[in-house]
């Protein structure tokens, strides 16, 4: 692993777990209280193109994705070997969609609890 990447993942790995801890509260937030309005789904969509805009870079950073699947599989190129060349390329690509797909449904879904919700309507 070069300096460079080993300065992208210590750039990133705190990054990734601030945003999993404001996620994780968030989500608390809404499954415990029920209160959901327009201001907390923007700060869910917000939340999620802080996720995108942080993940983009590591998943597609080839070089770097390839050191962790190899790591992953403590180096063995007869098990990573669907996730080299082509394969990783075509694993990426399918990993940046799903990331956006899921966003999406998370986001859609966040501004529909808070559509109909009731708690806009009482502040109004």
């Amino acid at each position: 692993m070069t300096s460079a990447d080993e300065f992208a993942l210590t750039l990133y790995i705190p990054i990734l777990l601030l945003l999993a801890v404001v996620e994780i509260v968030l989500g608390a937030y809404e499954s415990s209280d029920g209160i959901w309005n327009k201001k907390l789904a923007a700060g869910k969509l917000i939340l999620n193109m802080a996720w995108t805009s942080t993940l983009f870079p590591l998943i597609l950073d080839i070089p770097l994705f390839t050191f962790m699947i190899d790591s992953l599989y403590e180096g063995r190129p007869d098990v990573a070997f669907p996730l080299s060349g082509v394969g990783l390329l075509w694993f990426s690509s399918s990993l940046v969609f799903l990331l956006l797909l899921v966003n999406t449904i998370d986001v859609y879904q966040s501004f529909r609890t808070a559509e109909s919700s009731s708690y806009d309507e009482e502040i109004s």
